[in-house]
C-alpha cells in the first residue's frame, strides 16, 4: 500500500509540475492579451513594456483598434485597426481606410506611445491596407490642392500674356 501513495504523490507532482510549465509557456507567449478596453494609460504602459494589449479608441470620432502582439525580437508588434469612421465622413474616407489595418513593426528602443495620437511617428515601420489608404488621400488631397494652385497660377499667366497683346 505505500507504494500506491508514493506513486499518487508523484504522480500529482508531475501533473501540477506540467500545469506550472503550461501557464508559463501561455502567459509569456502572449496567447492571453492585457484587454485595456478603452484605457489609454492601461495600453500605454503595456505598450512602453512590449507586453500584449488591447485597446478600443476613438480619435476625431473614428474608432481604431490596436494590439500588441507578442514579440520575441528587437521590435514591437502593433495591429492597428480603423474599425469604424466618423460619422458623416466622406464616402472616400470610408472606401479608403474603414475596415483596414496595418501591421506596426517598431524597434523597441523607439517605442513610445506618441504614435496614439499621430500616426506619422511610425508610419514608416508599417505595412497593410490602411497604411496604403493613408497614403492614397494623402496624394488625392495633394493632387486637389496643386491643382487648385495650378488653376490660378494659369489665369495669372493667361491675363498676363493677354495684357502683351
Amino acid at each position: 500500500m505505500p507504494n500506491f501513495k508514493l506513486a499518487n504523490t508523484a504522480d500529482t507532482f508531475m501533473i501540477i509540475g506540467i500545469l506550472v510549465v503550461a501557464f508559463i509557456v501561455v502567459y509569456s507567449s502572449g496567447i492571453i492579451k492585457k484587454n485595456c478596453e478603452d484605457d489609454i494609460t492601461c495600453f500605454k504602459e503595456a505598450l512602453n513594456e512590449c507586453k500584449t494589449a488591447k485597446l478600443i479608441s476613438q480619435k476625431n470620432n473614428n474608432v481604431y483598434s490596436y494590439v500588441i502582439e507578442p514579440s520575441f525580437r528587437d521590435e514591437c508588434r502593433v495591429l492597428i485597426r480603423l474599425e469604424r469612421a466618423a460619422p458623416g465622413s466622406a464616402t472616400e474616407f470610408k472606401r479608403l481606410v474603414e475596415h483596414k489595418d496595418m501591421e506596426c513593426r517598431i524597434p523597441k528602443d523607439r517605442v513610445t506611445s506618441e504614435f496614439l495620437d499621430d500616426f506619422s511617428t511610425v508610419i514608416d515601420n508599417c505595412s497593410g491596407d490602411l497604411k496604403e489608404g493613408l497614403y492614397e488621400l494623402i496624394i488625392e488631397r495633394m493632387y486637389t490642392l496643386v491643382v487648385k494652385e495650378l488653376t490660378g497660377v494659369v489665369e495669372s499667366a493667361k491675363a498676363s500674356v493677354y495684357k502683351q497683346f
